[in-house]
């Protein structure tokens, strides 16, 4: 390993981007853990200059499974033969 400072270092880390999603809030990541001590770090290190988007609103995903149950339920594939 250099011989490269920790402030040097630090900066490397700054310039680089990390996105991270979830369907957990943030006030309900304690219980998600379940210990607010680890909960609380975690989101220190997360949060630290960090832009937070919420979005409500439907989820494609959900919609895209439940789209095909449906067509499960009618007999509907989508398979030929």
């Amino acid at each position: 390993m250099g011989t490269r400072s920790r402030q040097e270092r630090g900066r490397d880390r700054q310039k680089s981007s990390t996105i991270l999603t979830t369907d957990v809030g943030i006030a309900d990541w304690a219980g998600a853990f379940g210990d607010s001590t680890v909960a609380t770090a975690m989101l220190d290190r997360l949060l630290h200059r960090a832009a937070v988007v919420g979005i409500d609103g439907p989820s494609y995903r959900l919609r895209s499974h439940r789209s095909h149950a449906d067509n499960l339920r009618k007999g509907v594939t989508g398979r030929a033969g």
